[in-house]
């Protein structure tokens, strides 16, 4: 049963439209605000005298998670919506179609709700994921990867940063950290739009809702003046205060609230 939904879900029209959306930020970032660094740099380097005079651009720096740009910002904003598109829907459909109830009949009820569960997950932390990947992979194939310091002026790590120590000593295992960090919420965001569809006999609540909640939690850090509580910070690899905390409360208590639905699922609409 997990292997027929993780295909099914992989295979959607709505994971493959989430890619694309995806990459077509990442993309947008990179021809907007990474390439024309590199050309200017590349300039600096053929009008200097002494060519190491000019610090070579850094991937660990300019990467989508490296530095806040509107465009950084607008992708880490539509996270939620991004990662609900491939299957937070799917449970609603399947049940509203008939298709739930011929899978019910056939098979265990426990197995169905927790294939579509880590589907549902692992489909919407994919989805945000691999274009994360591919931004670090092209900037990591058009400029140096060298071990970030502080005082070069290109990235927003702090000292007091999270995970700070290992940005600048192992900036790679950094970087493979934060796109975990990101994935996770991701797919917590997907199993909220599954969870959702419990309450509501309306599509568009379903597929919306992950992207309500994170605006309210975005909200409720402006009204308490706590930027690292907002989930566009506390997800975001160049935000650079502490952020961790907010992070493991956060997803904590959405996978403490999926779970409880996926037990309503289990005693309520499938029985026992």
């Amino acid at each position: 049963m997990l292997i027929y939904e993780l295909k099914k879900a992989l295979k959607s029209p709505g994971f493959k439209f989430a890619l694309i959306i995806s990459a077509v930020i990442v993309m947008m970032d990179y021809i907007i605000n990474v390439l024309p660094l590199l050309i200017s740099n590349h300039e600096l380097l053929m009008a200097s005298d002494n060519i190491y005079e000019v610090l070579p651009l850094n991937s660990y720096e300019l990467w989508l998670g490296g530095r806040e740009t509107s465009i950084a910002v607008a992708f880490f904003i539509l996270v939620p919506l991004i990662a609900s598109i491939p299957y937070g829907d799917s449970y609603f459909k399947d049940m509203n179609n008939g298709l739930g109830n011929y899978i019910l009949v056939r098979c265990d009820g426990k197995k169905y709700v927790n294939a579509k569960y880590i589907a549902t997950f692992l489909s919407g932390a994919l989805a945000v994921g691999i274009p994360l990947i591919l931004s670090f992979v092209i900037c990591s194939m058009t400029m140096s990867t060298y071990t970030p310091f502080p005082d070069d002026g290109m990235n927003l790590m702090m000292p007091k940063s999270s995970m700070s120590y290992i940005y600048y000593k192992h900036p790679l295992l950094y970087i493979i950290i934060s796109i975990i960090i990101v994935m996770v919420y991701a797919g917590c965001m997907a199993t909220v739009a599954m969870c959702v569809a419990i309450y509501t006999n309306r599509i568009y609540i379903v597929e919306i809702f992950p992207m309500i909640f994170s605006i309210a939690i975005i909200s409720l850090g402006e009204l308490i003046e706590n930027e690292a509580i907002m989930s566009i910070n506390f997800i975001n690899p160049s935000y650079s205060n502490p952020r961790l905390i907010y992070f493991f409360v956060t997803v904590g208590t959405i996978m403490l609230f999926t779970y409880i639905n996926v037990r309503v699922f289990r005693n309520g609409k499938y029985g026992k």
